[in-house]
């Protein structure tokens, strides 16, 4: 689905107006299915991302609370980078996490610099990060503009082995999931105007 360019200018305005964010996503949930098709005209496959890295004990707190219900502004950015379906996963004996998504569009590359470069998505890392441990990563965290060094993933790549091949055929198209159960213990959440305590911003 493409976006006019008051509906990209409502994703901007989101940092100040956090309306404008909710109503693009109110838009683009009952909006036209995308159906990308091959040359061949087969249905195509969305590509699918995953990536791992652990979550400090201490700040599940935190963490959760962030995820219970995540900014709108931030999921608008993600819709309209084509990004579908994204989920995190955690091993509390390991404290590994592990997240997958699938993404829709053209340009992939297009598409994830498009949710480096917005501000309400940086602002939202700067609670993450602290939360999270990258398996490798040097230097300044990824919402300060810093790219791991050589080898560096903030969310280290993984190898997809295998696809059963079934796809799914209807999905809800409400947000967040109606069957998904929130996880922070004391039933807290955030937002962009009412963010959590720690944060990893220069002062």
């Amino acid at each position: 689905m493409s976006l006019t360019s008051k509906e990209i200018a409502l994703v901007g305005a989101g940092a100040a107006l956090g309306f404008g964010a909710a109503l693009l996503l109110k838009r683009l949930r009952t909006g036209k299915v995308v159906a990308g098709v091959t040359a061949a005209g087969e249905a195509k496959a969305p590509r699918r991302c995953a990536g791992l890295c652990r979550l400090k004990p201490a700040m599940y707190d935190q963490y959760t609370s962030l995820h219970d219900h995540t900014w709108d502004e931030v999921m608008a950015r993600m819709y309209a980078s084509h990004m579908r379906n994204f989920v995190v996963y955690y091993h509390a004996e390991t404290h590994l996490m592990f997240h997958h998504f699938e993404y829709i569009g053209e340009d992939f590359e297009a598409d994830m610099a498009a949710i480096d470069a917005d501000p309400v998505v940086r602002r939202w890392w700067s609670y993450c990060e602290p939360c999270q441990e990258p398996l490798h990563w040097e230097g300044a965290p990824p919402s300060q503009g810093g790219d791991g060094g050589e080898g560096g993933a903030w969310w280290s790549d993984m190898q997809c082995l295998n696809h059963c091949g079934g796809w799914p055929t209807a999905w809800s198209q409400s947000w967040p999931d109606p069957n998904f159960a929130r996880n922070n213990p004391g039933g807290k959440t955030t937002d962009k105007d009412h963010p959590p305590p720690i944060h990893n911003r220069p002062e």
